[in-house]
């Protein structure tokens, strides 16, 4: 009967281990399971994650320069807003008595957009609602292949003055010849080529945004730049041209110019309108080394008289200045030599990082000869002197005074009997772009 227990107890204990056994072994099975599934989840997260945070992402891209610029994630497409506002305040008194100016105005309000279609496609338009008037300023597209192909409203290529944005010039007015000379914007076609160093651009023109009458003329332009850089000098050297045709329906081209100062009411200097067609020529040179900034420039233009009287010649009349400036706080103007122009000036230390931000003093003979053979518009010769306060990078304040002496001018209602007179100015702008 003994034996029979110990058989039965051996007997149910086997069974329990058996059952352990199975049970433990299924166990195992059981938490292996849960394991790879487990492992399988994590990583099913781990996909719908970067899925959710590629799919959530912003498509465009968006930086403040200091306007924003939208552009998309493979950078093949670009939209900047632009905008500039001058605000000028001047005090203008000539000699006779025919100007006491003391006035204010918005030199310039302009706004716009620029950016790039498929990478390699260019676009800018801007309007400039200075004066309560809309007037059409840049506005083209661009091709940047192996050479650049630029279609619509843009400036003639012609004077390093003219090509250096107004945001970027010394003083407050460009020099009188560019004005004089009508150096513009017109509709046309554009071909140019450019280097490190150098650029060489042409292009043929027919009439400006505003001109509507049926036949524009046909103006033919074209500039070559080089601009090495030796040691610490860079250098600039250029030349340009202008032929211009007027259309049969327009008016003649008319020669004139204000003192330095554009609230200026008067023109002291005038041909009068005679001519149909005229020729441009102005060659430009500066040079700047760290703080200090020389440049210069001298262009003619060979008038074709419209209907000439008996005896009367074609006249060639010529303009032109020289420049020095300093920046007193270090810094040094910006030049381009694949632009063949100066940019904007870097600040070392602005404003609202706690600086004095930059400052610089500049000095200028300006002179515009608009009498030849029996055409006496008269001379105007100026001499200016500046002071310009850069707050940041976007922001400035500028100082002009010029004093003007005149002769030889035949517009006695605005000169005294021998063509003679003198204009003072003093001008002031605050100026902020985008």
């Amino acid at each position: 009967m003994r034996l029979i227990n110990k058989a039965i107890t051996a007997t149910a204990l086997t069974t329990i281990f058996l059952a352990a056994t199975a049970t433990a072994q299924a166990a195992g099975t059981v938490e292996n399971e849960i394991s790879d599934l487990r492992k399988k989840l994590e990583e099913l997260e781990a996909k719908l994650e970067k899925q959710s945070e590629k799919s959530s992402g912003s498509p465009v891209k968006v930086k403040w320069e200091p306007a924003p610029s939208i552009s998309s994630p493979d950078g093949k497409f670009e939209m900047n807003l632009r905008g500039r506002i001058y605000v000028d305040t001047a005090w203008i008194n000539d000699q006779q008595d025919n100007e006491n100016t003391q006035a204010t105005e918005f030199r310039t309000a302009r706004l716009g957009i620029e950016g790039k279609a498929w990478k390699d496609v260019k676009y800018k338009f801007e309007a400039d609602f200075a004066g309560n008037e809309v007037d059409v300023k840049d506005a083209y597209i661009q091709w940047k292949g192996p050479l650049a192909v630029k279609v619509g409203q843009f400036k003639t290529p012609n004077s390093l003055e003219e090509q250096t944005s107004s945001r970027y010039i010394t003083f407050m007015e460009r020099a009188s010849f560019t004005d004089a000379f009508s150096l513009a914007r017109q509709i046309g076609l554009g071909l140019g080529t450019s280097g490190k160093d150098y650029t060489v651009n042409v292009g043929i023109f027919r009439g400006a945004n505003a001109t509507d009458d049926e036949d524009e003329g046909l103006t033919f332009a074209g500039r070559v730049t080089y601009g090495p850089k030796m040691g610490d000098t860079q250098l600039h050297l250029g030349a340009s041209f202008r032929h211009q045709n007027k259309g049969d329906d327009q008016g003649s081209i008319r020669y004139r110019q204000r003192p330095h100062a554009h609230l200026a009411q008067n023109r002291y200097i005038d041909t009068g309108s005679f001519a149909d067609k005229d020729t441009f020529f102005g060659f430009e040179a500066a040079g700047v080394m760290g703080p200090i900034s020389l440049q210069g420039e001298w262009a003619f233009v060979k008038a074709n008289i419209k209907t000439p009287a008996t005896g009367e010649n074609d006249p060639t009349f010529n303009g032109g200045y020289i420049e020095a400036s300093y920046m007193l706080t270090g810094e040094s103007r910006a030049y381009k030599g694949s632009k063949g122009s100066f940019q904007r000036i870097k600040v070392n230390n602005p404003v609202f990082e706690g600086g004095m931000g930059a400052w610089q003093v500049a000095a200028r003979f300006d002179r515009i000869d608009l009498t030849d053979e029996t055409f006496f518009g008269g001379e105007q010769d100026t001499f200016l002197v500046g002071l310009n306060w850069y707050l940041n990078r976007h922001t400035r304040f500028m100082m002009n005074y010029s004093h003007a002496n005149i002769k030889n001018a035949t517009d006695v209602s605005k000169n005294d009997v021998n063509g003679k007179n003198k204009v003072d100015t003093i001008g002031f702008r605050a100026q902020v772009d985008w």
